[in-house]
């Protein structure tokens, strides 16, 4: 009768569980990690901040307004902004924060907001600049959802995860169109400011031509 081979087979055995520990553990490394609970109170109070601040400088932009074509959607979305700090305060209270309560981010966004505020520029100037404080808000605005939407699948609480994921699908496209508008905006003012400054600047020449030639 031949001799089994028992020292393969121990081995075979050996390597199968290696096998099998090393697919579990593979498989437990790709699990997704939860969002830490501290960062997201933290990061939700920064949020909501940034939205105070851009209900600041839209009820600035409107009360300073030269250009009266544009009121009427910086009215929509001084209205909408107004809701997303309700939104965000729910947010930070569903997940155990303190809306009176300043995480570090919140802080600096409040410093950021002030000193946008208190920028003066001539009275020609308030328009492009009030608009251009809005893109600069907006932009960390829109960032700001969009951070909250790439982790709200990795909050743990199922009830603050309900709470985000609804108030991300009502926020997201209207952050997105605040941004797109104003910089579009901006785009317009600055661009017809250009346009301004050439056509003064050919008067005086024509002026300048005229005063030569009446000389002679």
């Amino acid at each position: 009768m031949p001799k089994r081979n028992t020292h393969h087979n121990v081995k075979s055995h050996h390597n199968g569980k290696s096998h099998r520990g090393a697919t579990k553990a593979r498989s437990h490394s790709r699990a997704p990690q939860m969002v830490n609970a501290e960062w997201l109170r933290d990061f939700l109070s920064e949020m909501l901040a940034v939205e105070k601040g851009g209900v600041k400088l839209y009820e600035k932009a409107i009360n300073e307004l030269a250009h009266s074509e544009f009121e009427e959607e910086l009215t929509n979305f001084l209205h909408q902004t107004e809701y997303h700090v309700e939104l965000c305060t729910e947010m930070l209270k569903a997940a155990g924060g303190d809306e009176d309560y300043l995480s570090p981010g919140a802080e600096a966004a409040e410093q950021k907001a002030e000193g946008l505020m208190a920028a003066t520029v001539p009275a020609e100037l308030r328009d492009l600049n009030n608009i251009e404080n809005l893109v600069l808000a907006e932009t960390k605005d829109h960032w700001n959802w969009e951070m909250l939407a790439s982790v709200e699948k990795k909050i743990a609480d199922t009830d603050l995860k309900g709470t985000v994921s609804q108030a991300v699908r009502e926020v997201r496209k209207q952050e997105r169109a605040h941004l797109d508008w104003n910089e579009r905006t901006l785009t317009a003012i600055a661009t017809e400011a250009a346009s301004q400054a050439r056509s003064d600047e050919e008067m005086e020449t024509d002026g300048t031509e005229r005063e030569t030639m009446d000389r002679e």
